[in-house]
């Protein structure tokens, strides 16, 4: 390439291109140099190697399909069924409680024995259901613990309603003295063969002291209605001081009658018979 320009004493000057690049068979000067481009060979065809065949497509992964009933209905099912393996019952050890016996006298307090009791006893359909159970056998512990001697013969009246057999209503108390029953806490229970239910019921009552003459005190009556009524005396009455209070524990037995109603059965032993 030429050109033409002016030199610095204002001259014009030709400018003359070097002889390597322009006189033919002349090599250039030694020096670093570019070289051209080329298009890479694969190295397969370089090393005389051929050249691997293409991998396959790799499929999609199968999608789950939702279940269905109806699918798995029409599966049939081979082979034989599976074995049921069953577990043998075993008898579990018979419990004791204590259990309301009274004095054939009925001179103090009942006495309590501990008789044994079948625990696996199939219900019936006048079987006493648990709580029934607990709430009737509390409210009578409430009632058959509390008397006052002031008031002698509401105790038996109250206790009536309650008892299977009524001639039992005087049983348990001497006939002297003052107490109530102040919490009554229903515990566990168990199932008699008639069906019935031994509630273990613990009672906390509190005993009084009297502190002058027995006055003369009108008895209260009860009235034809004595299905609410109670004998637990008040807890504060003129001539009478309270006392220490003590954790009292009875198992009196519920039966239900033929016609529904519960009843404590004070003859009823841990096994169903009558003593």
């Amino acid at each position: 390439m030429m050109g033409r320009g002016r030199s610095s004493n204002g001259t014009s000057r030709t400018a003359v291109a070097p002889a390597w690049a322009v006189a033919p068979g002349v090599s250039a000067p030694p020096g670093p140099s570019v070289p051209p481009l080329r298009e890479p060979v694969p190295a397969a065809f370089v090393r005389g190697v051929p050249e691997p065949p293409p991998l396959p497509p790799v499929p999609a992964p199968p999608m789950p399909r939702p279940r269905s009933v109806a699918s798995e209905a029409e599966v049939p099912v081979t082979g034989p069924p599976a074995p049921v393996v069953r577990i043998p019952a075993t008898r579990r050890p018979a419990q004791r409680v204590a259990l309301l016996c009274t004095s054939a006298t009925g001179s103090d307090r009942p006495r309590r024995t501990l008789t044994a009791v079948a625990t696996d006893v199939a219900a019936g359909p006048d079987a006493v259901g648990e709580l029934e159970a607990a709430a009737f056998a509390g409210r009578f512990v409430a009632e058959f613990l509390s008397w006052d001697e002031d008031d002698p013969a509401r105790r038996a009246e109250v206790l009536r309603p309650l008892l299977r057999d009524p001639s039992g209503a005087t049983l348990g108390w001497s006939g002297t003295g003052r107490q109530r029953v102040e919490t009554v806490l229903p515990g566990r229970t168990l199932r008699t063969p008639c069906g019935g239910r031994i509630v273990e019921v613990t009672a906390r009552v509190r005993t009084f002291r009297r502190t002058g003459p027995r006055p003369d005190v009108t008895p209260t009556v009860c009235g034809s209605d004595v299905s609410g009524a109670s004998c637990c005396p008040p807890d504060s009455s003129p001539g009478w001081v309270p006392a220490e209070a003590t954790w009292t524990r009875v198992a009196p037995p519920v039966v239900r009658l033929p016609d529904g109603a519960l009843r404590i059965d004070l003859t009823l032993t841990a096994r169903g018979s009558q003593r």
